[in-house]
């Protein structure tokens, strides 16, 4: 597994209070798929309506961010 992966899933999940089952859940997607992947197929990963919607709501932070800066 990879540490980007890892602590990328740590920080998201201690962000939304996501359950320990959860944080697994998002570090094992991004391991696997990679962040930009994550992203993109957020709606297919099948999370909690609670869940879904915290992170949808991260994803469009980081899409304006993302917009408005130099950010890769």
């Amino acid at each position: 597994m990879k540490d980007g992966a890892i602590e990328t899933a740590y920080w998201l999940s201690e962000l939304l209070e996501a359950t320990p089952q959860e944080q697994e859940e998002i570090t094992h997607l991004l391991d696997q798929h990679g962040t930009s992947e994550f992203w993109t197929r957020l709606k297919e990963w099948g999370f909690s309506d609670e869940l879904y919607t915290k992170l949808l709501f991260v994803s469009e932070i980081l899409k304006n961010f993302k917009e408005h800066t130099l950010w890769p």
